[in-house]
């Protein structure tokens, strides 16, 4: 059935030109070569001064087929960008040659392979492979969206979406070590002996026939639990993709693979063919890997071996035209609204919005992916300290390679280009090919398993004597990830036609309806669908980075700034008011400090971003907090002020040394003296003293502690001492030093002073015993009272002074002086009272 083409000027033409003449008319059959129309256009010659000419040229026809219509006339001016969007002529042809096959149309049989003077070939009508073979067809543009939209009517009348799924670290995990085919044969072989043995009659005399065999014998491997769902198959060296010439020979040990090939031993991942089979309702699956077509397709027949889930539907390594990344494009190159992918590693998609990113499987401890030698590394988001719950879940986005170019529209490589990308294509495989030889010859997985045998003989061992201790199982079989995995495509599933059904009949066929690839918005697209699950983990976080961004960085364009946002976070440099959350590498930075003052804000390690992102599912913070350093330091007692001011009333408010003034005569009687009071108080005053004394070591003691803490700690919220200077403490009033301190100059520094302690202090000075604790009666009082009134009112002066007042501390010979001064005022002004 002839289908028309719209033919466009070609952009090599000398612009702007004239139409000279059409030279086909209407309904015109014409052949490839055809002349279509004459046109004029203006030249100016190089040489100075000239004038431009007049010159003609010719435009043939590319195609054959019946000429339907023209759109131009005689006369016409066209520029350059006018014939970009500008129809000429349209040609109703035989065959568009929409799919070919081996370099035949795959329609009408032509050969697509001539190329003549027009510049113009017929293969590159139909560039997009479509299937998973790499010698399969491949069709048009048009093509593709016309298979497109009979898949996505399929799909959608069994309600189901495409799943593309990769193996490696996705769903199985795959290893070259003999080791594991040692412990296979070991517990197999275990294995046959419990059978044998369950199998046999006892003997006559009641006993076992086992009996005779050594213990030894019934000790099985601690690793055969794990694997006895593994499978094993050998690739011969064909199947590697080494080239016989051009590639560098590997020489020494290293050539098994290229003389006998390699056995692979594959682990289904924990709960995989429930998985498979749950999905397969609800997703038409296809298989991607780096692996080679060889490689995968033993996989796929060892999880699927009737080709019920995947159905032959293989893309490898072969077939995907890059060793670096994985397109969408290559197996839906027009519509991807209804394309779902799972796979461990998002970098080789560069986070498609499409994809599902899974916690890399490594069940052979420390193997990795044995088909990715050529893949850029994984780095971490960010250099961690803090060790993360759920290491596997830090395996971000490395650096991407490149983006491969859209199937759709392949540029024309030079044949010097081609010739590099070969070379370059097999130094990565026989790196790969190498890496493997590697694993065979050091066995890794041998090695790491006498490393955990020696740990526990060392922990087993009591003294001189080393107890013997079973062998403990290096592999585990506890993975859960596909549980994860399966409940957020049910989810997408879900969603997707939830919204599907909510489309009317209508809607549904204006878009079916629409031409030239044109689309309208869809609600039921997995390009939407799966972001907004994703942004909905760190949805109303904001999150300020402390120490995991380099400094020389700008945060904007980092990974970890750029994945956070994809997963719903909100970034800042600096803390603002609607911080939640600091993100810390370390502890003891300025912003973790001014967050741990300004309170209510989550200060969490790395680990806590990191987890949460792999899981799609914000972590609990509780675990993840970065302990406050200050919580376990010693506890101050509520009397001790940072700042230490004396505890004792200020000077000018003592009192206890103030008697009221009496109502009438203000004379002092010495009949009116209590004597026995008064002692009663020196003895009060003394015995306070000597506590006090205790109170003060102590405190001294305590505060002590506190500068050297206070020294030894960098609080980036207060201002910090130089570390060469002892820090300045505020007081409002000293006490003087008790003759027990008088060899400790510091402790002048550091004490308190008090009135208590002056009292102290004087009455330890003194010599010989208190005149008031001897007994002595009124008249012999009032008898010498005229000769010694000078001598006894400076005795009692003595015992009654108080404390001076509080003088600087670097002044203290000017506070001595005024104590002095003091004691004679109040020895003169109790002498006057006294008579």
């Amino acid at each position: 059935m002839s289908s028309p083409t719209e033919l466009h000027l070609p952009p090599t033409l000398p612009y702007p030109i004239k139409i000279a003449s059409l030279d086909v008319k209407q309904s015109a059959f014409i052949q490839r070569g055809t002349r279509l129309l004459s046109y004029s256009f203006k030249y100016q010659p190089p040489s100075a001064g000239a004038r431009p000419e007049i010159r003609f040229g010719t435009w043939d026809c590319p195609l054959e087929g019946t000429v339907e219509a023209w759109n131009v006339r005689v006369g016409d001016e066209i520029s350059l960008q006018r014939s970009k969007h500008k129809t000429v002529i349209t040609i109703l042809e035989p065959c568009k040659h929409g799919v070919q096959v081996g370099g035949l149309c795959g329609i009408c049989g032509k050969d697509m392979t001539a190329y003549d003077y027009t510049g113009f070939s017929d293969a590159s009508r139909a560039s997009i492979q479509m299937t998973h073979s790499a010698f399969g067809p491949t069709v048009s543009m048009e093509e593709a969206q016309r298979i497109e939209n009979e898949t996505a009517e399929h799909l959608l009348k069994s309600r189901r979406l495409s799943l593309i799924v990769d193996l490696d670290q996705t769903i199985v995990h795959a290893t070259v070590d003999p080791t594991v085919g040692e412990w296979i044969t070991e517990g197999e072989a275990w294995e046959a002996r419990q059978l044998k043995k369950s199998a046999e009659t006892p003997k006559e005399d009641g006993s076992d026939s086992s009996d005779s065999e050594t213990p030894e014998a019934d000790v099985c491997n601690p690793n055969w639990d794990a694997l006895k769902d593994v499978r094993k198959f050998r690739l011969g060296p064909e199947s590697f993709g080494l080239p016989s010439r051009g590639a560098p020979k590997v020489k020494g040990k290293h050539k098994a693979i290229e003389s006998e090939g390699c056995m692979y031993y594959i682990k289904p991942r924990p709960g995989l063919l429930d998985f498979l089979h749950k999905l397969s309702t609800r997703y038409e699956m296809h298989v991607y890997t780096m692996g080679t077509r060889a490689y995968a397709e033993e996989v796929c027949a060892a999880i699927d071996p009737n080709e019920r889930i995947f159905g032959g539907r293989i893309l490898s390594r072969d077939e995907s035209g890059s060793l670096t990344q994985k397109s969408l494009q290559r197996l839906f190159p027009c519509d991807t609204s209804m394309v779902v992918i799972i796979d461990d590693r998002a970098d080789v998609w560069e986070w498609s919005p499409n994809l599902i990113k899974v916690i890399p499987y490594d069940f052979f401890v420390g193997i990795g992916d044995i088909n990715s030698a050529f893949l850029p590394k994984v780095e971490p988001l960010a250099p961690t300290v803090h060790t993360p719950m759920l290491d596997k879940a830090t395996t971000p986005p490395a650096p991407s390679a490149p983006t491969e170019p859209a199937p759709s529209s392949p540029p024309l490589a030079q044949p010097e280009e081609c010739e590099d990308a070969e070379i370059e294509s097999k130094a990565l495989l026989t790196q790969n090919s190498l890496a493997l030889e590697a694993q065979v010859e050091e066995r890794p997985l041998a090695k790491k398993q006498e490393e955990l045998q020696d740990t526990e003989h060392t922990v087993a061992s009591t003294g001189d004597v080393k107890a013997e201790h079973p062998r403990k199982a290096l592999l585990k079989n506890d993975d859960v990830e596909l549980r994860r995995v399966g409940v957020l495509l049910q989810d997408v599933h879900r969603q997707f036609f939830d919204a599907y059904d909510r489309y009317s009949s209508e809607e549904k066929n204006k878009r079916r309806n629409l031409g030239n690839g044109q689309r309208l918005p869809k609600a039921n697209d997995v390009t939407r669908i799966i972001p907004e699950m994703r942004t909905k983990t760190l949805n109303g976080v904001h999150i300020v980075f402390s120490s995991v961004i380099p400094l020389d960085t700008k945060p904007e364009v980092t990974e970890i700034w750029k994945v956070a946002q994809m997963f719903g976070a909100r970034c800042y440099t600096e803390l603002n008011n609607l911080t939640t959350h600091v993100v810390a590498a370390k502890q003891g930075t300025v912003k973790v400090d001014m967050a741990r003052k300004r309170g209510g804000i989550k200060i969490v390690w790395l680990a806590w971003f990191t987890d949460s992102i792999a899981l799609w599912r914000r972590q609990d913070e509780t675990p993840y907090l970065l302990e406050d350093p200050t919580r376990h330091a010693p506890s101050l007692s509520p009397n001790i002020d940072p700042h230490p001011i004396s505890s004792d009333p200020e000077p000018d408010a003592d009192d206890w040394d103030v008697e009221p003034a009496p109502s009438g005569n203000t004379a002092l009687e010495l009949g009116d003296i209590d004597w026995n009071n008064i002692n009663d108080e020196v003895d009060a005053a003394m015995n306070e003293s000597d506590d006090e004394d205790e109170d003060l070591k102590s405190e001294r003691s305590v505060r002590s502690a506190m500068v050297s803490e206070d020294d030894g700690m960098t609080d980036e919220t207060h201002s910090q001492p130089s570390p060469n200077s002892s820090p300045r403490l505020k007081r409002k009033r000293l006490r003087s030093i008790t003759p027990s301190e008088n060899g400790n100059p510091d402790a002048q520094q550091d004490v308190l002073r008090s009135p208590l302690s002056k009292r102290k202090k004087f009455t330890s000075n003194r010599t010989g015993t208190s005149k008031l604790k001897e007994a002595f009666t009124a008249d012999e009082i009032a008898s010498s009272r005229q000769s010694r009134s000078r001598s006894r009112s400076r005795s009692v002066s003595m015992e009654f002074r108080v404390a001076s007042l509080p003088s600087p501390i670097d002044e203290e010979e000017e506070e001595e002086e005024e104590e002095e001064e003091e004691e004679d005022f109040l020895a003169r002004e109790l002498g006057e009272d006294w008579g």
